[in-house]
């Protein structure tokens, strides 16, 4: 009946708020004063960093009411990273304290030492490799062959969880490309290595398919294709769409490399010729006589004397030696 006291008070007192607040403070009271029996294991396995209670023991309420243990289950201990960790009774003594646990309804059994063994994932030089050979053949294609491949022949040790992998390029040269190689652990980056890859490029270089004289533009059936090992600067001038619908300036063997100085754009004005104006305006079309000043293939606007006033203009070349004054 001791337990009515406080109510009887409160009601006396016309109080019920304060009874609530006994009430519950007398429940806290009877789960503190549950007796808790917590039985450390001598090995632990784990796959997480955060050591819980419930993690390295079984708990044990002699209570029905067990909010308290589970209070306790989720009291954290400490973080493991890789490898083995060594937890004593006196850190989960500590644990319970910094949690303001009354030890005096608690028992610790079991193992005076917990040894806490964290899952680790190994990735080898050739696990790797076979990372980057992936990466180039997507992102490279035909247009590499790789000479050698630096990567470091000690592993990896990283923690167990969910792993990705990142691949990203850093830069390039003419002979190597520099990769670096990224892991994730749960989201988390956990290691980066810097990849050298040693590579020889190779392009689908043109060729003449027969001999092509000096003043032909190139067509279509003039080229063929042919892979072949390039330097940088020879990878940046010779490209299929560079060539076609130029003009050569000089006589071009056949099967030889069709490089882009020997051609030179098909003009339709050339400099220092005489051209025709299209002017109009509203209803009125004028024609008249000028002279190019520069050099201009189909779209390019040039500069062009009006030969009657002598005044330089812009026009826009639209045929051969034909051009039309743009405003």
């Amino acid at each position: 009946m001791k337990c009515l006291e406080p109510f009887l008070l409160s009601k006396l007192r016309g109080n019920r708020v304060l009874f609530i607040v006994l009430l519950f403070t007398f429940i806290f009271i009877n789960l503190l004063e549950a007796k808790i029996t917590i039985e450390l294991y001598p090995i632990v396995n784990l796959e997480k960093e955060n050591v819980l209670l419930r993690d390295i023991s079984s708990i044990k309420s002699e209570s029905t009411e067990d909010r308290l243990k589970k209070f306790i289950e989720e009291i954290f201990v400490t973080n493991i990273d890789v490898g083995i960790k060594k937890i004593d009774k006196e850190d989960v003594i500590r644990s319970l304290k910094r949690n303001y646990i009354d030890l005096k309804n608690i028992s610790i059994i079991g193992a005076d030492r917990v040894i806490v063994k964290r899952e680790t994932i190994k990735l080898t030089q050739a696990q790797i490799l076979k990372d980057i050979e992936k990466f180039l053949e997507k992102n490279f294609k035909d247009a590499i062959e790789i000479v050698s491949i630096s990567v470091s022949k000690k592993e990896l040790i990283l923690p167990s969880g969910k792993i990705e992998k990142k691949i990203r390029i850093k830069s390039k040269t003419v002979n190597n490309i520099y990769l670096s190689y990224y892991v994730f652990i749960n989201g988390e980056k956990r290691s980066s290595l810097p990849i050298t890859v040693k590579v020889k490029y190779f392009l689908m270089i043109p060729y003449a398919k027969k001999d092509i004289p000096k003043g032909k533009k190139i067509e279509p059936n003039d080229v063929y294709l042919k892979k072949s090992a390039v330097s940088n600067v020879l990878r940046n001038s010779v490209k299929l769409e560079d060539i076609l619908g130029k003009v050569a300036k000089i006589n071009i063997k056949k099967d030889s490399i069709i490089k882009s100085y020997l051609l030179s754009p098909d003009y339709l004005v050339l400099k220092g010729k005489n051209v025709k104006i299209l002017y109009s305006n509203g209803p009125i079309n004028i024609e008249l006589m000028g002279l190019a000043l520069e050099n201009g293939s189909k779209g390019d606007i040039i500069r062009v004397k009006n030969i009657s006033s002598n005044k330089v203009i812009k026009c826009k070349v639209v045929a051969p030696f034909v051009v039309k004054y743009t405003k």
